[in-house]
């Protein structure tokens, strides 16, 4: 009975290298995706031993000689979000999987050198910054071995920052009928926000452009009564309201409000939120909201993760500014 045959005898690189001709260091390259370096012939006689053998690299012993743990760390700051930003990271960890990486979802703390030092205790062969990482941060990253990912500069311009998008859409869209006061409602947490206060300077702007009086900020709790105390005084002069909201929760909180307050929507109250869930589209009316598309990013973070190894990959300058839109309703 020969090695490679031997019941319960896990196959190592060792028999890999003998079956395919080579040394073990030529597989462990291969195997890594360090591989460019030698011709196409070595490397498909490497990976065909490999399938033949079903040889799978030990993360363990992978760590021991790159100084690299298999993990993948996903950070995303520590807030409330939707669907989207889940989406996002189930994307990723189909991805992440397609190379034999493990993925721990890390969200990030108020201290920021708290949050690296807890990332670099994972050892990650690479970190997927959701925005949250300062270029200071990712500097750290690159020093230590790991990659950060996507390979990028966000823009230092306003418009290249996704939430500054989100809000300055959500205004538009409440003044496509016309002026009306604006407010931003935010929700009422206590963890952090690092996607509010941007939206709130998208409608900021807008209304700047519309020659509009700067929009309120309206704290709305996703109780009855206290979304009604809020809205009650932003309606006190009867006037067109348009409200755009952090996300599609708190958009249906304002909604209940204006309801108990006799408002008619979306005559006297106009409403936009955020994320497109299924059920905002479930409410009646029906709520006019912004959908964030990740087709880009996803696509971006899928093929750095595809060249993790090659330490040469390009660095993009900046990335593309991202793509909102609006999914229409009842609600504007």
């Amino acid at each position: 009975m020969t090695a490679e045959t031997k019941p319960n005898k896990r196959p190592t690189s060792f028999d890999v290298a003998k079956r395919a001709g080579v040394s073990r260091a030529t597989v462990s390259h291969v195997l890594n995706g360090q591989g460019s370096r030698f011709p196409e012939q070595t490397r498909q006689k490497v990976l065909k031993a490999a399938a033949e053998l079903q040889y799978r690299p030990s993360p363990a012993g992978r760590a021991l000689v790159t100084g690299r743990s298999d993990i993948l760390v996903v950070i995303i700051p520590n807030t409330t979000f939707g669907s989207n930003l889940q989406d996002l990271v189930d994307s990723i960890s189909t991805q992440a999987a397609r190379h034999g990486l493990s993925v721990v979802v890390r969200f990030a703390g108020r201290d920021a050198a708290e949050t690296l030092a807890a990332i670099l205790h994972f050892r990650p062969v690479a970190v997927v910054d959701i925005g949250v990482l300062s270029p200071e941060d990712r500097e750290a990253l690159e020093a230590s071995g790991a990659v950060a990912i996507p390979r990028y500069l966000r823009s230092p311009e306003p418009e290249g920052d996704l939430n500054f998008l989100v809000g300055r859409t959500m205004a538009e869209e409440l003044l496509r009928g016309g002026p009306r006061r604006l407010a931003f409602a935010a929700l009422v947490d206590e963890r952090q926000d690092p996607f509010g206060p941007p939206r709130y300077e998208g409608m900021k702007a807008a209304a700047r452009a519309h020659g509009l009086t700067t929009p309120e900020r309206l704290d709305i709790p996703l109780r009855l009564a206290g979304a009604k105390a809020a809205l009650k005084a932003f309606a006190a002069d009867g006037s067109p309201m348009g409200v755009g909201c952090y996300n599609d929760d708190v958009a249906i909180a304002v909604l209940a409000a204006g309801r108990a307050l006799g408002l008619e929507t979306p005559g006297d109250l106009s409403v936009v939120g955020v994320d497109a869930t299924e059920v905002g589209q479930l409410v009646s009316p029906r709520l006019t909201t912004v959908l964030m598309e990740n087709d880009a990013l996803m696509a971006r973070i899928a093929a750095d993760l595809d060249e993790l190894h090659q330490k040469d990959a390009a660095q993009h300058a900046y990335y593309p500014p991202p793509v909102v839109k609006i999914v229409p309703g009842e609600t504007t």
